[in-house]
C-alpha cells in the first residue's frame, strides 16, 4: 500500500521534540526516536494481523480485546465478507467484514473466536500534530512467520477531519 491513508496500522510513537519538522541532527536524536519506537513495538506488533481473502492480502490492527479490527476499505472491499485473519504467531481465525467507508478508506471486521485478543487502543484524544514521528506495521507480500511484521518509520505529513497521512514508505500487503 503506498496508500495515501495509513489508517489501521499507523500507531503514534512518543514525540521527542521534533515537531518543528527538522530532520534528526545527532545520534542522540535518532536514539530518542528508536527508544520511543521500542517502547510501543511489542504491544503493537502482536495486535497487527495479516488478512487474506481471495488471492490477495492486507494488514490490519486489532482495536479491542473482543477482536474488533480496523483496516483499509480497499482491503475488504465489501460487507459481510469472510476473511482469514492471521495473528503474529501464525494462529488463524475467521473474520467477517462489518462495514466500510470508501471516502476515508477505512473498514471494520470482527474476528470470530474466543478472545481476549491483543489490541491497540484508538487514541480518541487526537493529540497528533503535523511532523510527529509515527511508525507503520504491516505484512507486505503477505504473512511470513519467519520475517514477521515489517516496521516503517516516518512522519505525519497531512491531517484531515477523519484521516491522517504519513510519509512511511509502504508496499503491497501493508494496506490496512
Amino acid at each position: 500500500m503506498t496508500c495515501p491513508l495509513v489508517f489501521g496500522s499507523l500507531v503514534y510513537a512518543d514525540r521527542p521534540d521534533f515537531n518543528d519538522k527538522e530532520a534528526p541532527q545527532t545520534l542522540g536524536d535518532f536514539r530518542e526516536i528508536q527508544n520511543a519506537l521500542q517502547s510501543h513495538l511489542e504491544r503493537t506488533r502482536s495486535a497487527t494481523v495479516c488478512l487474506q481473502m481471495g488471492g490477495g492480502s492486507g494488514s490490519a490492527v486489532i482495536i479491542s480485546k473482543e477482536g474488533l479490527v480496523l483496516t483499509a476499505a480497499h482491503v475488504t472491499s465489501k460487507v459481510d465478507e469472510e476473511i482469514k485473519v492471521i495473528m503474529e504467531d501464525g494462529r488463524e481465525f475467521t473474520g467477517r467484514s462489518l462495514g466500510l467507508n470508501s471516502e476515508t478508506d477505512s473498514a471494520m471486521l470482527q474476528i470470530e473466536g474466543a478472545g481476549p485478543f491483543p489490541f491497540v487502543e484508538v487514541d480518541l484524544q487526537d493529540t497528533t500534530r503535523l511532523g510527529d514521528w509515527v511508525f507503520s506495521l504491516g505484512h507486505s507480500g503477505g504473512f511470513d512467520k519467519a520475517r514477521g511484521v515489517n516496521v516503517r518509520v516516518g512522519r505525519l505529513v497531512r491531517e484531515a477531519e477523519t484521516t491522517v497521512q504519513s510519509d512511511c514508505m509502504l508496499i503491497g500487503g501493508d494496506s490496512g
